[in-house]
């Protein structure tokens, strides 16, 4: 999946579990701090993360810095090569 499509789902997941006003997240936005996410729409998040790589996402460890922003996300979970820059 192209990051821009995961941007897009997830924000839309994000209206779905916890609707939101104002500007989407972008993808470096603090979720947790900006008000996007909480410990209940964590465990939704995990699920999608779960549907989209078809396996069980890590919780231990430094894993939890992977949910601080939508770029954590795609870069811990759904990037396949390194990215260049």
């Amino acid at each position: 999946m192209l990051r821009d499509q995961f941007y897009e789902k997830f924000i839309a997941l994000l209206q779905e579990v916890k609707p939101f006003e104002g500007p989407d997240p972008q993808p470096t936005s603090r979720l947790w701090e900006e008000g996007y996410v909480d410990s209940l729409t964590l465990l939704d998040i995990v699920t999608f993360l779960e549907d989209l790589v078809g396996r069980e996402v890590d919780l231990t460890g430094d894993a939890i810095t992977n949910f601080y922003t939508m770029k954590a996300m795609y870069d811990g979970y759904l990037l396949t090569e390194p990215a260049v820059g």
